[in-house]
């Protein structure tokens, strides 16, 4: 589910930039071999804004696993006219297991964005994080610590930086949870503060589309 850093947005000065807060949900399927297909849609509780993204993860071994995506982004100002961009990402992410409690993982993604009237832009992201897996109250949680730079690949520039920390809870076979909060800078704009709360429904465990 961290791969939704990218996609929700909002109009500011005929952009689309990081906003407060969102609340997201969606589904995972199996698809053959053992991957997945993740599909969420969100929306602003603040701004209207919404989103729909479609994310296949091919896990290629227990180190690699790559991620083409997909982004929709509607938004409907006040009292300016509505307006979407369509964004087309590339995931390859290395992760190492460094015991059964701990996890490090480097996630690398090109990033580039179809701006309606205005020119497309480009991004390398790049996010470190680990992940401490643990049990609380019976339940599997992930607690996580990352760091994610943009990187402009049209004009060289370093032009944002997040510092992301969360967590994730199964609370049952049926659902899981993820709280994320972000600590955001960008260049010449003022730091940001987000918040995002993620659902997600696996309807493999129902044998919706389960297939090995």
């Amino acid at each position: 589910m961290l791969f939704l850093s990218c996609v929700f947005t909002v109009l500011k000065a005929q952009d689309i930039d990081g906003v407060h807060s969102f609340l997201v949900g969606g589904v995972s399927v199996s698809i053959p071999k053992n991957n997945k297909l993740l599909l969420y849609s969100g929306v602003s509780p603040t701004d209207n804004v919404k989103a729909f993204v479609a994310l296949p993860n091919f896990k290629v071994n227990k180190y690699l696993s790559l991620t083409p995506g997909y982004t929709f982004v509607n938004v409907k100002p006040d009292n300016q006219p509505q307006f979407f961009e369509h964004q087309l990402l590339a995931i390859a992410t290395v992760s190492l297991h460094l015991s059964n409690k701990w996890t490090l993982a480097d996630r690398n993604m090109y990033f580039h964005r179809f701006r309606q009237n205005a020119d497309d832009l480009s991004f390398y992201r790049n996010r470190l994080g680990i992940t401490h897996h643990t049990d609380i109250f019976k339940k599997k949680i992930n607690l996580f610590l990352q760091n994610e730079f943009y990187l402009s690949l049209d004009n060289g520039q370093f032009t944002r930086n997040r510092i992301i920390t969360g967590g994730e809870i199964k609370l049952s076979q049926w659902l899981t949870t993820q709280l994320m909060y972000m600590y955001q800078s960008d260049k010449g704009r003022e730091s940001r503060h987000l918040a995002w709360l993620v659902v997600t429904v696996p309807l493999e465990n129902f044998g919706v589309f389960n297939k090995k």
